[in-house]
């Protein structure tokens, strides 16, 4: 059952004809990168859902996904040992949000205006290609959407993302 699930959620998470826009929750979105990144997640953090009732938007599920599963590989990695990733959603009548907080080691005031540079990262040579947080950037920006971060070295990171509500393609 669980490997059944797994596949299922890998399938939905990959499937080349959903790559174009169309009406989706976001909750499933976070669910299913929650899924996909469970392995990662798992060794280094309670993962605590807050998930609010949210209107479905128009959006390319795909692409939110790759975006969210980023974050929450990102959220891992910066857990040294044990910690907490807290992942929330909810709206208001312009937008649907979503952060994704975790209790990492933060990242250093002299580092946060460039974290979404592409090739830009903290991690070892060969850890990290610097590419993640710039793809997220730009998923978020395509959807007409707004991402922030606010950290603190040693108390963790959270990224808030804001998509807008939007129904339908002839929506602005």
């Amino acid at each position: 059952s669980r490997v059944s699930d797994i596949v299922k959620n890998l399938r939905n998470f990959s499937r080349v004809d959903d790559a174009d826009y169309m009406l989706a929750d976001v909750n499933k979105c976070l669910e299913g990168a929650i899924k996909i990144t469970q392995h990662e997640l798992r060794s280094k953090a309670v993962v605590q859902r807050d998930f609010g009732v949210i209107p479905r938007i128009y959006c390319c599920p795909q692409q939110l996904n790759q975006a969210f599963m980023n974050l929450l590989v990102n959220a891992a990695h910066a857990i040294e040992s044990r910690g907490e990733v807290v992942i929330r959603s909810w709206a208001d009548t312009h937008w649907v949000s979503i952060s994704i907080s975790d209790t990492g080691c933060g990242i250093p005031d002299e580092v946060l205006p460039r974290i979404f540079e592409p090739f830009f990262t903290t991690k070892e040579i060969n850890k990290g290609t610097g590419l993640g947080l710039n793809i997220v950037s730009d998923i978020i920006t395509q959807h007409r959407g707004e991402i922030h971060v606010s950290s603190q070295p040693g108390n963790g990171t959270t990224f808030t993302i804001k998509l807008p509500i939007i129904t339908g393609a002839g929506d602005d």
